[in-house]
């Protein structure tokens, strides 16, 4: 094997990598027995135990309806597994969903934010003020419990 050769990623590497990325926006990643249960019906079905020993590199050819599969489930092409340029297009399309996933999460955490700048908005002088102290106290109290916490 040549130096270029061991610097590109295996199969289970670019298989793990789909299992890290590839997944609802409001669930963490797919369980090998989720996938498997997701080609149940394909001719490349395969156990929960087979795909784990796939992304380790204990099965490193893996035959190829278990690689139409694996593509067809995570919606990938199938030369995704071979070819490095389909491998780097897919995975920029693939790094480029996480990024906006996690900036529509992010948007969304601070939601909550733009609500209460909106209500206080259209409260009193007198009663934003109020509004202003209880906040103080409570961020005071968040301050402290996570000096306390580490």
């Amino acid at each position: 094997m040549t130096g270029a050769d061991q610097d590109r990623p295996s199969f289970g590497d670019k298989l793990a990598y789909l299992i890290k990325t590839v997944h609802p926006p409001d669930r963490g990643p797919y369980s090998y027995r989720e996938i498997a249960a997701g080609i149940t019906g394909h001719p490349g079905a395969m156990t929960a135990a087979h795909i784990n020993q796939l992304v380790k590199g204990k099965q490193p050819h893996p035959r190829i309806h278990h690689i139409e599969a694996l593509a067809s489930f995570f919606g990938v092409p199938v030369n995704y597994f071979f070819d490095d340029e389909v491998t780097d297009r897919v995975s920029a399309q693939l790094a480029a969903l996480e990024a906006e996933r996690q900036r529509r999460a992010l948007n969304a955490d601070h939601e909550d934010v733009r609500l209460m700048a909106m209500r206080a908005g259209e409260l009193s002088e007198e009663r934003r003020k109020q509004v202003m102290d209880l906040l103080d106290v409570v961020y005071k109290l968040e301050q402290a419990e996570r000096a306390t916490n580490g």
